[in-house]
């Protein structure tokens, strides 16, 4: 491989020996989405592109690839549900042969974690070979259940029962949040999601301590164990709110502006979750980055680069990065300031405001902010259409 140039993936994993890399996807997906991309690629430079994209994920060397886990949600996995259509309607008939009295919504949580469980096999000889510290793949409860503490701990644990390199990943609402409490209080990996700004990190970083003072109490088993937040950076700053906040403060909402602000939360998470003093437990985890401001520039991911923190980049974003930062220099920018011009700025909008004081909202109203609302909105869509796909497949039976 060191006869090619290394990509933007390669540069930006080398900005940190802290700084992991994630697969934004289904495992199963990722042969075909590195096929489409050579597909598209000039004939010029597939040969070389071929070997950049080997480089971040390879089944039979995983060990020897960026990609040190995997994130998931329902909406990922009904995409990868129509991609994978010919490879998955013959394991969903059986499903649904098999559990003919079962109704749609749990023949389609069967297919769910049918789909989880082989991507997961994809990475247990990473999570294995590392010492169960990588090769984590996440794996979401249902996000219509964000409110039903008793529903989502349930699914929690037939989740982890698929493979023992499962992360379950835990909405961050009031309930969310207690849920991960009690998983890592039972020594099971947990990604916080549905965070967008410091007062859910703050809150899930704390219930994780908790549970991990009850858990060692009680001398569970934490060798195969991990806490991961995430942050959905490109949400929280994508809502018509801030444009409304901003607006009503006499500030012009610039893409500049907008890509600072989900950087600006970023980083004070960052500071926050490795302050050694507060003697937290949890690692940061961005996700959903958008390119900008511009051309030729990806903030979300450069101003951010060189941290102790997780970045999971879903293949549209991996491909723009790639091209937009060929050729540009990567390198640690995750302790720069902010500029105090743009700082200024956004802490006269509410809607910034709200999302990066510690004290910005109170617990119980983490489940009404607008990209909260939105984005389970989202999920829980998704796995209405995975159960529309499992009743067209019944008609075929």
């Amino acid at each position: 491989m060191s006869e090619y140039k290394k990509s933007a993936m390669q540069r930006l994993s080398e900005t940190s020996d802290v700084m992991e890399l994630w697969w934004d996807s289904s495992p199963l997906v990722f042969d075909k989405w590195r096929d489409s991309v050579l597909e598209k690629a000039k004939p010029e430079d597939r040969e070389k592109l071929e070997a950049q994209l080997k480089v971040l994920f390879d089944a039979d060397k995983p060990g020897d690839c960026l990609f040190d886990g995997v994130t998931t949600n329902p909406k990922l996995t009904n995409t990868a549900l129509s991609l994978l259509s010919e490879e998955m309607d013959p394991v969903i008939d059986e499903i649904i042969v098999g559990n003919k009295a079962k109704s749609d919504y749990l023949l389609a949580w069967k297919t769910y974690k049918e789909m989880t469980r082989m991507g997961a096999t994809l990475y247990m000889p990473l999570f294995e070979g590392s010492n169960y510290k990588k090769g984590y793949v996440s794996a979401q409860v249902d996000p219509r259940q964000v409110t039903d503490v008793k529903k989502m701990l349930h699914q929690a644990l037939e989740l982890k029962e698929l493979s023992p390199n499962i992360m379950v990943k835990c909405p961050g609402s009031h309930e969310g949040i207690y849920l991960t409490e009690i998983l890592t209080s039972l020594g099971i990996p947990t990604n916080e999601t549905l965070v967008f700004h410091i007062p859910q990190v703050v809150a899930v970083a704390e219930a994780v301590k908790k549970g991990l003072e009850t858990g060692k109490r009680n001398l569970v088993d934490y060798s195969q164990w991990r806490s991961v937040i995430t942050i959905m950076i490109g949400r929280f700053e994508g809502m018509p709110e801030f444009e409304e906040s901003a607006a009503s403060a006499g500030i012009e909402l610039t893409e500049e502006l907008k890509r600072w602000s989900g950087i600006a939360i970023a980083k004070k998470a960052h500071t926050i979750l490795n302050d050694i003093s507060r003697g937290f437990n949890s690692k940061l985890l961005l996700c959903s980055a958008r390119p900008g401001p511009g051309e030729g520039n990806v903030y979300h991911i450069e101003k951010v680069a060189g941290g102790n923190m997780v970045y999971t980049l879903n293949p549209e974003i991996i491909e723009d990065f790639m091209s937009i930062c060929e050729d540009k220099e990567i390198y640690a920018q995750m302790d720069d300031p902010v500029p105090e011009e743009i700082m200024s700025k956004l802490l006269k909008i509410p809607y910034f405001v709200q999302g990066f004081e510690v004290e910005g909202m109170e617990r119980k109203d983490f489940i009404e902010h607008p990209s909260f609302v939105m984005t389970r909105e989202q999920f829980s869509g998704s796995m209405a259409e995975i159960e529309e796909y499992i009743k067209k497949r019944k008609t075929l039976k």
